[in-house]
């Protein structure tokens, strides 16, 4: 249905016209402003024009933010509706795991582009050598059972070093869990590692708190105790659930991302681009809220 769906899109142009139309609800029907996050798993150098393309096809229709002014400007949009209808919709790129052709491939085309992104990182895969990343990547991170095919490059992560360095360079370096886990099946008792303790080893090699926690694997992967422990040591929380935020009634507490892969073709760009793909999740976003709304932490009780 899926692929049904994106090819007739494509045939019809559905995807530019729905484009068009959140640009003109937000300018002329007072609809509540809206932001979209894009994540983003391997970027391997084969690949490097295909993510470009991508970027360039964004910034037609949207502007390509950081995480401090994703945040801002949410704010800014919930208190003054009006100062998001003259421009383009904010767009931040989110990248998991702390893959190394992340920090080779996907960071200096963001920049190419004046943008910077935010790197969520697992320490235990950060601290592998080459042959342990390898083994790691298709143990824990990429568990579809496919055959172990990948050019060792493409299943090496980032260093500490290079964590570091994308820091300094204005990327902001967020928390995917200490060892890639399924949050809502891990005992209670390896959540301080898992949420806590992983966000003082990234902060140790980066010099800087650790804002930013993206949950792995699905929408539903996650506990409404994980959750609370997430917000009490972070500023912003990121489900792995697709949709535009909409900064009136949304909250940065859970923050949707919309995958959207750089190995996708240009027709799935554009329809995930659209917001195409939303209403198919509008239930799991209701029935996320639902599940976790009764643990959500106020700002000032977090310890960040």
């Amino acid at each position: 249905m899926r692929s049904a769906l994106i090819r007739t899109a494509a045939v019809f142009r559905v995807d530019d016209l729905a484009l068009g139309l959140r640009k003109l609800l937000v300018r002329y029907a007072q609809k509540s402003p809206t932001m979209l996050v894009v994540e983003m798993h391997e970027t391997p150098e084969r690949e490097e024009a295909r993510l470009r393309q991508q970027l360039e096809c964004a910034t037609r229709h949207f502007r390509l933010v950081d995480l401090p002014t994703f945040a801002r400007l949410w704010q800014e949009y919930r208190t003054n509706p009006e100062a998001s209808r003259s421009s383009k919709p904010p767009l931040l790129f989110t990248f998991d795991d702390g893959r190394l052709n992340n920090y080779s491939v996907a960071a200096p085309v963001l920049e190419s582009f004046g943008a910077r992104g935010v790197f969520f990182v697992v320490p235990e895969f950060v601290q592998c050598n080459s042959q342990e990343a390898r083994h790691f990547y298709y143990s824990r991170i990429d568990i579809r059972e496919h055959a172990p095919n990948l050019p060792e490059e493409e299943t090496r992560s980032m260093t500490p070093q290079q964590l570091a360095d994308l820091s300094r360079r204005g990327h902001s370096i967020g928390n995917h869990t200490y060892s890639h886990v399924n949050l809502g099946t891990l005992p209670e008792d390896q959540l301080h590692r898992e949420i806590v303790e992983s966000a003082e080893q990234i902060s140790a090699w980066t010099g800087k708190p650790v804002d930013a926690f993206a949950w792995t694997f699905s929408w539903d992967s996650i506990t409404p105790r994980a959750w609370m422990l997430i917000q009490q040591h972070h500023r912003f929380c990121f489900a792995p659930c697709p949709g535009f935020v909409d900064c009136r009634n949304d909250s940065l507490n859970l923050i949707w991302r919309t995958e959207v892969e750089v190995s996708y073709p240009p027709s799935e760009v554009r329809f995930m681009y659209a917001g195409l793909a939303d209403p198919m999740w509008r239930t799991k976003r209701r029935r996320l809220k639902a599940a976790l709304g009764k643990a959500s932490v106020p700002h000032q009780q977090r310890s960040l």
